[in-house]
């Protein structure tokens, strides 16, 4: 009876294996996109204009504060991109200062997130300031990046090193290949890097960190990055509704950028308080 017991797999064990099987369900479902997703993809596109909003408005881009400020067209939008920037060399300064003890897993996470940090920054401001399909790309592509280096910094607390290599060397490619489908009208596999992305780190703020990994409140990443997403649409409801504002009406696309910078902050924290430890 004994030798059976040893024999079956600990229930500690078999749920050590849940973020692998996880990650492993999120991977065919971007492989299913790949090879299905274009003309689902195309069909959803055909509902919306090719920068992927459900509508234009009368200036001509689907964002709904077009004002310009000192020759900087959709100034509001564009500039809000700079908390990003900001974060970016914050963390990376904080990050590359001596003795503060990190694994090597964590590290290169890290430092793959503070770039793509840096080149949403750029590729966001680049987008609103000429909105087209093109610069949307830009756009996606930083965002890429930054998934990419949020991910493997949630796996290398769950599952260490072993898992945090594996998972920045494949989200790398795959996020930035998804970036630039949608352009092929296959917006399925950027759906699931985001959706996918969501779901992976609701997993990691519920998981047990291991030892000496960056302690990140995810929970408050997630938060952030939906209220982002509410705030993106409710767009030109929150710009209506801010019209007797006059120079400090806002609209919910500023807003929201505001809000996904703010979602990168538990990163910051958690680096903040290793470096003063």
């Amino acid at each position: 009876m004994n030798s059976l017991t040893q024999m079956q797999p600990s229930a500690p064990r078999m749920l050590g294996l849940l973020p692998g099987l996880f990650g492993g369900l999120l991977l065919l479902l971007y492989v299913a996109g790949l090879l299905f997703g274009t003309e689902l993809g195309s069909q959803w596109l055909s509902h919306l204009n090719g920068h992927g909003h459900a509508h234009q408005h009368a200036h001509g881009h689907p964002f709904a504060d077009a004002r310009s400020w000192l020759g900087i067209p959709n100034a509001a939008d564009t500039l809000s991109n700079l908390p990003f920037a900001l974060l970016a060399f914050w963390g990376a300064f904080l990050q590359a200062r001596r003795g503060v003890p990190l694994p090597a897993s964590s590290r290169n996470a890290m430092w793959v997130l503070w770039l793509g940090l840096l080149l949403t920054a750029c590729g966001s401001a680049l987008y609103h300031w000429q909105p087209t399909p093109e610069t949307l790309v830009a756009d996606r592509l930083g965002m890429a990046v930054a998934f990419a280096g949020a991910l493997s910094l949630a796996c290398a607390g769950m599952q260490g090193r072993a898992s945090s290599w594996p998972c920045l060397a494949l989200l790398l490619p795959a996020a930035s290949l998804a970036a630039v489908l949608p352009l092929q009208g296959n917006l399925l596999p950027w759906l699931v890097v985001q959706l996918g992305g969501v779901l992976w780190l609701l997993l990691a703020a519920i998981w047990p960190q291991r030892p000496g990994a960056l302690q990140v409140r995810w929970a408050w990443v997630v938060a952030g990055y939906l209220l982002a997403k509410g705030l993106e649409m409710a767009d030109a409801g929150i710009f209506e509704a801010t019209l007797d504002w006059g120079l400090f009406q806002v609209s919910g696309h500023t807003l929201k950028h505001l809000a996904a910078a703010a979602a990168v902050w538990p990163v910051v924290a958690a680096l903040r308080r290793v470096a003063a430890a």
